[in-house]
């Protein structure tokens, strides 16, 4: 079929090992590109064992004191607050906002704060 005098573009096929390649390629750039910087908890001196005990106290420390008229449910219990906080990754956001901000203050009153990257 031709397109104003053109004559239409014909596609040879690609061969196997071409084809491989070219997904192989576009698999890494999709991967670099989706990998960018994140943010983590950092505290000077800290440790694994010691981020996992300040989480839990923390957490629990955050349930307690969230007051039950804030309307928010306190079904998850003391300590629900972000038990599966690890240091090298961000931290993950408490349905319940009180809860969320006093498990923060907590934290960081220990010594902890999110960076980036």
């Amino acid at each position: 079929m031709e397109t104003a005098g053109r004559p239409a573009a014909r596609f040879a096929p690609m061969d196997p090992g071409r084809r491989l390649s070219t997904v192989a390629l576009c698999l890494v750039l999709a991967a670099c590109a989706s990998t960018g910087p994140s943010s983590h908890w950092e505290k000077e001196g800290g440790t694994e064992a010691g981020f996992a005990s300040d989480n839990f106290s923390c957490g629990a420390q955050a349930g307690q004191r969230t007051p039950p008229s804030s309307g928010l449910s306190r079904s998850a219990g003391p300590g629900a607050t972000a038990p599966r906080n690890t240091m090298n990754t961000p931290p993950r956001i408490d349905a319940n906002p009180v809860r969320q901000r006093l498990y923060m203050e907590c934290m960081q009153q220990r010594g902890w704060r999110v960076v980036n990257g």
